[in-house]
């Protein structure tokens, strides 16, 4: 019976294990429209080539009432289970990046900080344009 119990519930989880999404080099590639508080409120155009993980250096930030364009620079790299690490750099501020892309691959969210203080730092939101 309990035999029976186990090998029912493996059956029913295993279809979920399967399910979850994996993610390469090219979920990341493409434009991203992201959305943030970086010492500033900020709507950044991120473009990631479909090959590597250094940003576009055609890559910049808006920053409202401060600054009409500013680059946007860094590398990020993304892992099978859809983790997005490395750092971004805005201006002369840069962040170690934390973030995750969504089970559709067309949303990302995640945290920034300083390195050598980690008490700065922002939330972000993207969408995959």
């Amino acid at each position: 019976m309990k035999k029976t119990i186990l090998a029912a519930l493996l059956l029913a989880i295993l279809p979920t294990l399967t399910e979850a999404a994996t993610c390469t080099s090219a979920d990341m590639a493409g434009s991203w429209k992201l959305y943030t508080v970086f010492d500033s409120v900020g709507r950044c155009s991120l473009i990631m080539p479909a090959t590597g993980t250094t940003i576009s250096t055609s890559s910049y930030c808006y920053l409202p009432g401060v600054v009409s364009s500013i680059s946007l620079r860094g590398t990020l790299k993304i892992s099978t289970g859809c983790q997005v690490t490395g750092s971004i750099t805005i201006g002369t501020y840069q962040r170690t990046v934390d973030a995750y892309i969504s089970k559709g691959k067309d949303s990302i969210s995640g945290i920034a900080w300083q390195s050598s203080n980690v008490y700065v730092g922002n939330q972000f939101s993207g969408v995959k344009q």
